[in-house]
């Protein structure tokens, strides 16, 4: 127990190193730097070693009772600047899985929605006799979205295909589903989908790093490059991680779907049908609004 224990502790430190304490010591020297040259002297880095050398010069500095202070401060700063980073990917994530029915999203929503059936009236066009043009508008409208786009992200998108794809296919709401699929999948499933996971994670969590770079390049011009090639990354990565973990959600209803039901008592064997899908939706559900359920009135 003693050394599950230990290997346990080493895990999550080298985790927290990871994701908090190392990319926000990386941001300090960044904040740093923009205090020292500020814009006018952005990339006058000899001018920021000997400030350097003339702190580390400095008696106060030189002292234990120096040393320990600025580890006392720089520590927990590094670590609340990760923490900050680490609730911004949360709200990254929100934002990325918003639907379009309010504005600005709905603007956005609208304008992806005309360019995905721009295309697909290409694809579907009598007058299209040239397949390898119909092939590249359909190639493009996959792009912009597998059906047609209602977020105003690709990645929300992207989420939102599994729910109408699950419900076409078998009936069932993934929302009420997942819980109870969740339950009975096999450990290397579990294992996949949470990889997927924190990489879907660590993609919002990389974002908001742009963003707090982005800031800093109000006093500090390179910090928006930084922001840039930042964003760029986790923008690549994301669409990534969605795909992947969009395709793993939807593998684990394909695969583990009818032993749900078999579970349930609602079919005892064969592959999943719609009808039952959707009577195994409405027992997952439990709403008193759904004219089906025990709970109706």
């Amino acid at each position: 127990m003693t050394s599950f224990l230990t290997e346990a502790g080493q895990k999550l430190a080298d985790r927290w190193a990871g994701s908090l304490a190392v990319p926000g010591l990386l941001y300090l020297a960044a904040v740093t730097a923009a205090v020292v040259l500020g814009q006018r002297d952005a990339l006058n880095y000899l001018q920021l070693s000997h400030q350097i050398a003339a702190w580390a010069a400095s008696p106060a500095l030189k002292s234990a009772g120096g040393a320990a202070l600025i580890a006392a401060f720089v520590l927990p700063a590094s670590v609340a600047v990760g923490l900050v980073a680490s609730a911004g990917g949360g709200f990254i994530e929100r934002l990325w899985a918003l639907d379009g029915s309010r504005r600005p999203a709905r603007w956005l929503a609208d304008w992806r929605r005309t360019r995905y059936q721009k295309q697909q009236a290409i694809a579907d066009s009598d007058t299209a006799f040239d397949p390898v043009a119909v092939g590249k508008a359909i190639m493009r409208a996959d792009r912009i979205c597998l059906i047609e786009p209602a977020c105003p992200t690709w990645i929300g998108d992207r989420l939102r295909v599994c729910h109408v794809r699950v419900d076409k296919s078998y009936g069932l709401d993934l929302t009420a589903t997942w819980p109870r699929l969740w339950l009975i999948v096999p450990d290397t499933v579990r294992a996949e989908l949470g990889t997927a996971r924190d990489a879907f994670n660590a993609a919002a969590r990389l974002t908001a790093w742009a963003v707090l770079y982005l800031v800093l390049g109000a006093w500090w011009w390179p910090a928006a490059v930084i922001a840039l090639a930042t964003g760029a990354v986790a923008v690549t990565k994301g669409r990534l991680a969605t795909a992947n973990l969009a395709d793993l959600i939807e593998s684990a209803v394909d695969l583990h779907g009818a032993a749900l039901a078999a579970q349930l008592g609602q079919q005892p064997s064969g592959p999943l049908s719609p009808p039952v899908g959707a009577q195994l939706t409405t027992r997952m559900r439990k709403s008193r609004w759904d004219p089906d359920s025990p709970l109706f009135g």
